[in-house]
């Protein structure tokens, strides 16, 4: 994959999927920001990967959840590099919880920083995306869209929701010529996984076809392929990166 000279925007790029992602793009040659919340010391260990990669890196916090803080952080962005070619909604959060504990505090800042911070970055971004260089989103789902999964209500209503976001983008953007799309990865070896009961986590490898979890760096090679222009005429749809456990 080749994004030399492309300016990208990863959220939740502290830990994790995002980390990956944004490691990734580097390696591709893309200049990377940086979003993180709370987790200062896993974005600055991000940002040394991407300039260690040879490329910039910006540090970037913000609440996304919060309007105002999603369009400051793509103010930042402008700023910086004048401009921004992909962008990538990874940042969210994933509490365990079941149908009866789930309370509507809990309901509620589950969707915000979920379904509505990618809405306020996109928002956001669209003027800058207008103007890019081949711009392209990717909003990270989940393989909860399809079969509930097991991390309750909110987090399934959430990454459903992205699913349908990420369409209607698509079908708005298209002819602006910015591609949306969704990654939705299936069980990953992290520490979410692992918070799970064991019997739960060892049920999740028996009904996936290949029989284990997967991880972040092949979810992050999908979404850095469908930011590239390998796939120039990918848009709209929802890529599902599970080992084949939903078709089971």
């Amino acid at each position: 994959m080749e994004l030399k000279g492309k300016r990208a925007l990863v959220t939740g790029a502290s830990k994790g999927l995002g980390a990956a992602v944004a490691r990734r793009l580097a390696e591709a040659g893309a200049d990377v920001a940086v979003h993180y919340r709370g987790d200062r010391a896993g974005a600055e260990e991000t940002a040394r990967a991407v300039v260690a990669a040879g490329r910039q890196a910006l540090l970037i916090p913000a609440d996304l959840a919060r309007p105002k803080e999603a369009e400051e952080l793509v103010a930042r962005v402008a700023d910086a590099w004048g401009g921004l070619d992909l962008l990538v909604n990874n940042a969210g959060v994933a509490p365990v919880r079941p149908w009866d504990q789930v309370t509507p505090a809990e309901w509620a800042e589950v969707l915000a920083a979920n379904l509505s911070g990618p809405f306020y970055v996109m928002r956001a971004a669209l003027p800058l995306l207008r103007a890019g260089r081949e711009p392209a989103v990717v909003n990270v789902g989940s393989v909860v869209s399809f079969n509930g999964g097991a991390f309750g209500p909110a987090y399934a209503a959430a990454k459903a929701g992205l699913v349908g976001l990420t369409r209607s983008a698509a079908r708005e953007w298209g002819p602006l010529g910015i591609r949306v799309n969704c990654v939705a990865p299936g069980p990953i070896e992290s520490p979410l996984a692992r918070a799970l009961p064991a019997p739960v986590l060892e049920a999740m490898k028996a009904q996936t076809p290949l029989r284990r979890l997967g991880t972040f760096a092949e979810a992050a090679e999908v979404i850095c392929w469908l930011l590239s222009p390998a796939a120039a005429f990918v848009t709209g749809q929802t890529v599902v990166v599970d080992g084949g456990r939903v078709m089971s």
